[in-house]
């Protein structure tokens, strides 16, 4: 028989089953088995003859196919492209080949790829994978919002397995569309057709029951039954959440069968990894997508039949069943069909049913109304750990996030900008520029592992960009990378490289760390040095050459061990070295031997001061006894040696931190029940068993503001090689109580003098004044009066008065009588004491309202060229200006002490002295020591307005003493040092410059309703001031920080007292303008700015309550 002219015998047209192929006319279908189902690409084999055998398939290979079969109302076609081809068989004549048809999802199943996706969510993922396939027809139903990820990760997957498991995190199921086409050619087109649970599935066809196939030209359904199934009832998700340290958590529980008989509870809980979930709600909703997915399979239609209508997805309707209709949506479905190729190729094939033809099929379906979500599906697990680069801002050498987290680079990462080596070529015509920026957009950031981490304690190691980590993935998550540390190689040499190849000169005894600062010069180091018997500890920075070694000290440069320097230990710095400590210092050059005592034994200081106790009371006593001066500062002296005297008050009296603070016992062993020395005033002690010494090469001083007391068991020596200088604001008296004192000018006169009282030289016994070499003169302005006993000579005026009872002789070889003279004595002035001048005035420095120019240095010029300096106090008042006659006060330099308060200037270069001339004030007798003269310094302020208080009371209402108020035209600082377009609030009233000030702010629209927001913004300090806020003070650390400081972020969670004093006032002032004017355009401080509701969730505590401290910054 003539087979190709069999085959050629009847046309498509006559056949149930059509196919058409790039190779038109070259197949007739023999039979097909196709399968199609949800959340899957469907496939289809189909057979087919041929009368040409070895026919070439390659070009067959990713072309369209079309397989048509034939209904009552036509033709139903199923469009897809050619995977496979393959020869099947021959029987010389005919020859069979069998034909591969699935979807362009089949296509995703050929790509391998590793690629990051950023800032995208499920759709956008799925769309960014798609794009690279000219074949993928898609169409989205969605009804729930989609999250979207910072980051998401295809490492070493297929697309097709990724977009699988993105689609089933999402909760997202997948059906597929044909297109009913007719064209000569076939096109391939079906469209996936994306949908979330809440879709509503579109209608299908009506399908007749009847228990046998009665030949309807669309079919019936022969079988159909439902299957009940026992399956979960309870999913609880949890995941941790550490930027909040915090575990998120869902739950969802199915409603129980009616009539159900009581069983435990059967939950899947699924808490396999971290970093699942960004908010409770996510939780939730994976728990419920969750449940209802593993509920999919509690009832199951199962049908078959002859049906030819039946499609996936959509809802069916099954008529004439014994229980009345039943509606259901096909799960999978299962198609078998033979061709009907008549009488003679049936009888060649030996197969019967190629004469009449066939279709068959089976199918799973849900009832409708049940959520159709797709199975779980694990990810793949990243094993071991990888390495690579930290990116950032191309100009800096730091770049992390204030969560301790840098951004990275993988080696495998292609794009614009990948690593040395790396590949430009991202394969993909929907993302050609890649996910390897090489720079801060690189969207990977990996969190820092440390040895120990807490909330504001642990190790602190930030990378530098440029620098090569070792990444690992928490759980094995490509999306969750942790850096575990970093690398040395190439040109990165370790600090202290020694060994093979190192230029050290020791095989690596060198231990410890090596900073860095931004600028590549060194920074600071911590070294362990285990030479053999040369053990040494240094903590370093380069700044000023500081250090601290202990133990065998060497000069270290770089990795080589240098020139010995001694032993012990040895703190040194170019800088300045403090040495500060709240209870105490001891500092002692007794040795313990081995170390075998308490921090604060001074038994041999208390001892040495318990003498010199001693010794300062006897001298105490015999200055009494001489009526010289008491050495009142001996109680001082014996209350220091009780306050660190173990056997008075210089012990610990009970535990410490709950442990007992008694001394060891001899052998360590338990303790002795002596009391832990400790000081019991701050105080600072010097001790050694030898000497103590303290040089300079300049000037020493010495300051106590009470006492300074020397005790010496031996000698005590001054000695200056210019002048001696002791000046007392009281008494001096100086005592000896054996060996008598001697004043002695080697060169020069000696000098003593009484300025305000008399002055007297008293003797037990006799008085001697000799004058070696010259004379001795005694001058007095008044008299002078030379008295023993009863009788006296005084020397007064021009008159010598002889006073005696007895005789008075007078004896000499002669008797000259000179006439008389005169001469006026030539005294040094003495200062005059302000109790004691005769002229004074005293100035107040205050504005034009009164308020007084508090803390400004000034300089007055006074008339006879002098001048007299200081600062004024609280109520702008200078120290007393005395003078023994009346003396004019010209002008005065006045100088701000530099601040920094809210909203205003910060520390810089101090300002320059503004001079104000004075007029018409000098020193007098008028009131002395009490008169004062105010001089104005030119200001204004005033009250609120009614409408400023209304725009007020919008936010803080009865929180706010509005009469109290007061606003400034003009600096705060004095003579406008305040900078240009600012205003402060330091204390309650506020401050704007003239381009700022306006008459009432409340009547501010148009382009200048921003300063609205401004006079919220420091409403908002007046606010912080009246509850007890230091808005001054704590302006000092936080505007420092310059424009930082204003700027926030509403944070999830984050309420008002969680941001500082200026974050406040523009959160304040940005609710204002969004919230009650309406007009974002309005905002004056541009912060970030979510959402209105997040404005109104952050001020929710103020605007609850504007009276509750509770709302100031924490």
């Amino acid at each position: 028989m003539d087979i190709a002219a069999a085959l050629k015998g009847y046309s498509q047209a006559t056949r149930q089953i059509q196919i058409d192929t790039a190779m038109s006319g070259a197949f007739a279908v023999e039979r097909f088995h196709g399968r199609e189902a949800m959340d899957e690409s469907f496939r289809f084999e189909i057979d087919v003859l041929s009368s040409t055998p070895f026919l070439d398939l390659n070009p067959l290979l990713g072309t369209a196919i079309r397989l048509r079969l034939a209904t009552g109302a036509g033709e139903r076609c199923w469009n897809g492209y050619v995977v496979r081809a393959a020869y099947s068989d021959s029987d010389g004549e005919i020859t069979r080949y069998r034909l591969t048809m699935a979807s362009w999802l089949e296509l995703l199943r050929l790509r391998r790829n590793c690629l990051y996706f950023v800032g995208l969510d499920t759709e956008g993922i799925c769309e960014r994978v798609f794009g690279d396939y000219p074949e993928a027809h898609r169409r989205y139903e969605l009804k729930e919002p989609l999250r979207t990820f910072d980051l998401r990760g295809q490492y070493r997957e297929t697309d097709f397995d990724f977009v699988m498991r993105q689609l089933s995190e999402a909760g997202l199921s997948f059906r597929i569309e044909h297109a009913q086409d007719a064209g000569e050619k076939p096109s391939g087109n079906h469209t996936v057709v994306v949908f979330d649970r809440r879709a509503e599935p579109p209608k299908g066809s009506t399908v007749a029951y009847n228990r046998q196939d009665v030949g309807d030209p669309d079919g019936v359904m022969t079988y159909f039954t439902t299957r009940h199934q026992l399956v979960p009832d309870r999913v609880t998700a949890a995941s941790w959440k550490a930027s909040n340290l915090v575990a998120l958590a869902g739950h969802a529980q199915g409603e129980a069968d009616r009539d159900a008989p009581a069983m435990p509870a059967r939950e899947v809980l699924d808490a396999q990894r971290a970093g699942r979930f960004e908010t409770s709600d996510q939780a939730q909703r994976y728990a419920s997508q969750r449940l209802d997915a593993l509920r999919l399979s509690k009832r199951i239609h199962y049908g078959a039949g002859s049906s030819r209508t039946l499609e996936i997805g959509k809802v069916h309707t099954l008529t004439g069943y014994p229980d009345g209709t039943v509606s259901f949506v096909p799960l999978t479905l299962e198609h078998e069909a033979v061709n009907n190729l008549g009488a003679d190729i049936a009888q060649l094939l030996e197969h019967g049913e190629l004469e009449q033809g066939l279709y068959r099929n089976r199918f799973a379906a849900v009832p409708p109304g049940v959520p159709i979500v797709p199975p779980h599906r694990d990810r793949p697990v990243v094993q071991g750990v990888q390495t690579a680069i930290v990116v950032g801002e191309p100009s800096n050498r730091v770049s992390s996030t204030r969560d301790h987290q840098v951004r990275v680079q993988f080696p495998w990462m292609r794009g614009t900008a990948p690593l040395p080596g790396g590949l430009t070529d991202t394969a993909s015509r929907s993302n050609p520029q890649g996910h390897a920026p090489g720079d801060h957009r690189s969207g990977v950031v990996a969190r820092i592992a440390e040895q120990a981490a807490g909330p504001n304690f642990g190790h602190s190691f930030t990378p530098r960009i440029g620098a090569e980590v070792v990444v690992g993935f928490d759980s094995g998550n490509i999306d969750m990378p942790v850096v575990l540390g970093q690398l040395y190689g190439g040109r990165v040499q370790p600090p202290f490289a020694a060994g093979e190849g190192s230029s050290a000169n020791h095989a690596g005894v060198l231990t410890g760390m090596q900073t860095q600062t931004l600028d590549g010069t060194a920074g600071s180091r911590w070294v362990m040095d285990d030479a053999s018997g040369q053990l040494r500890h240094e903590l370093g920075n380069s700044v000023a050459n500081s250090r601290l070694a202990q133990g065998y000290l060497i000069d270290q440069q770089g990795a080589v061990r240098g020139a010995y320097r001694g032993e012990g230990f040895d703190l040194a710095t170019e800088g300045w070295g403090v040495v500060r400590a709240g209870e105490g210092v001891l500092v002692s050059g007794t040795a313990r031997t081995e170390a075998a005592s308490t921090q604060m034994d001074l038994g041999e200081s208390v001892a040495q001061l318990k003498q010199a106790v001693k010794t300062a009371q006897g001298l105490d006593e015999a200055a009494a006894r001489a009526t010289a001066g008491r050495l009142t500062a001996n109680a001082a002296q014996a209350d220091f040696l009780k306050a660190i005297d173990p056997a008075q008050d210089g012990k610990y009296t009970g535990a410490v931190n709950g442990q007992s603070a008694t001394k060891p016992a001899a052998g360590g062993q338990g303790g002795s029940g002596d009391p832990v020395e400790r000081f019991a005033v701050p105080a600072v002690v010097l001790e050694s068993p030898q000497n103590v010494v303290m040089s300079t090469g300049n000037s020493a001083v010495s300051y106590a503001e009470k006492h300074v007391h020397l005790t010496a068991q031996g000698d005590a020596h001054l000695a200056a090689g210019a002048t001696v200088a002791g000046a007392s604001g009281d008494a001096a008296s100086v005592y000896a109580a054996a060996g008598g004192i001697k004043a002695v000018a080697g060169h020069g006169p000696v000098s003593v003098e009484a300025h305000a009282s008399s002055m007297q030289i008293l003797a037990d016994q006799s008085v001697r004044i000799t004058s070696s070499d010259d004379r001795i003169d005694v001058l007095a302005k008044d008299a002078i009066v030379l008295q023993q006993g009863p009788s006296r000579i005084t020397l007064k005026g021009a008159d010598i008065l002889v006073e005696t009872p007895g005789s008075f002789a007078v004896k000499a070889g002669a008797h000259p009588f000179m006439g008389p003279g005169a001469q006026s004595p030539v005294l040094p002035a003495l200062p005059i004491p302000v109790p004691l001048a005769l002229y004074d005035e005293q100035l107040r420095f205050v504005n034009a309202d009164g308020v007084p120019l508090s803390k400004v240095a000034y300089q007055l010029k006074l008339a006879d060229g002098t001048t007299a300096s200081g600062v004024t106090d609280d109520a702008g008042k200078t120290e007393r200006v005395a003078s023994a006659s009346p003396l004019g006060i010209l002008s005065a330099l006045l100088t701000p002490t530099q601040m920094v308060d809210c909203c205003g200037r910060t520390s810089g270069t101090p300002p320059a002295p503004v001079e104000v001339k004075i007029k018409g004030v000098q020193t007098n007798q008028f009131q002395l020591g009490e008169s004062e003269k105010s001089v104005e310094v030119d200001a204004h302020e005033r009250v609120l307005t009614a409408g400023e208080i209304e725009m007020a009371r919008t936010v803080f209402k009865e929180g706010i003493d509005y009469d109290k108020v007061r606003v400034h035209k003009g600096s705060y600082f004095w003579f406008n040092l305040q900078n240009k377009n600012t205003a402060v609030t330091p204390n309650g009233k506020m401050y704007f410059l003239d381009d700022l000030y306006v008459d009432d702010f409340s009547a501010m629209n148009g382009p200048n309703i921003w300063k609205r927001s401004l006079f919220m913004h420091e409403m908002t300090h007046v606010w912080q001031y009246q509850l007890g806020y230091a808005v001054r003070w704590h302006a000092l650390t936080v505007t420092i920080r310059g424009q930082s400081a204003y700027e926030y972020t509403v944070a999830p969670g984050a309420v008002f007292h969680d941001y500082n004093m200026e974050q406040q006032g523009n959160l304040v002032a940005d609710y204002y303008a969004v919230q009650v004017l309406k007009a974002p355009f309005a905002v004056f401080h541009r912060g970030y700015v979510g959402t209105p509701f997040e404005l109104d969730h952050v001020l929710a505590p103020l605007l609850e309550d504007p009276k509750n401290a509770d709302n100031l910054p924490k």
